[in-house]
């Protein structure tokens, strides 16, 4: 299982007169990405710096990256990036957008800002799951159910002369690569 947005959220904190605004959404892919980062950037054309990272899995790869837009180096979206890792977000991309105020806030200021108010974001969080089915001889029910006991997989089932199963997983191939004595349907 893990988290990540349904729909585009904002937050916004003013810090020692900056305007910050954080924005997080789900995506799937690069051209996703690029096309929500330039939506933003165009929205918040008259912004000093918009700092992002995104984290998202593609064919059993993670992609992630992130921008610190002009702040100093690993001030804004080395922290976002962190925060995405350490909440196992996937398949999103946080923007945090910077409106500067005329006070300088120092690395370390730069570094709380932007990360604060990414974590503002939380509480938009939903959890993503895929369903999949399974299919399984009698004879395999016990190891399957033990299986999918063992790794923590919500599912139900469903008796007949197979074992039906409709399971919740993150990660549809590494099932399938596990459970090479069933089928999916």
């Amino acid at each position: 299982m893990f988290k990540t947005f349904d729909k585009l959220n904002i937050e916004e904190q003013v810090i020692k007169k900056s305007r910050f605004i954080a924005l997080g959404d789900f995506v799937d892919s690069e051209k996703g990405v690029n096309e929500w980062l330039a939506d933003i950037k165009d929205k918040y054309y008259d912004a000093r710096h918009i700092a992002y990272a995104y984290r998202f899995s593609f064919n059993n790869q993670v992609y992630q990256k992130s921008s610190d837009d002009g702040e100093p180096s690993g001030t804004a979206g080395k922290p976002i990036l962190n925060l995405i890792i350490n909440d196992n977000l996937m398949n999103v991309v946080i923007a945090v957008v910077r409106y500067f105020g005329g006070i300088k806030l120092g690395a370390g200021g730069l570094t709380r800002a932007y990360a604060g108010t990414a974590k503002m974001l939380q509480k938009y969080y939903v959890d993503r799951l895929k369903e999949v089915n399974i299919i399984c001889d009698i004879n395999n029910a016990d190891r399957l159910i033990k299986y999918l006991n063992n790794n923590n997989i919500k599912f139900s089932k469903n008796f007949e002369e197979k074992l039906f199963v409709k399971a919740y997983v993150v990660d549809e191939q590494k099932l399938k690569n596990d459970l090479d004595y069933v089928n999916f349907s």
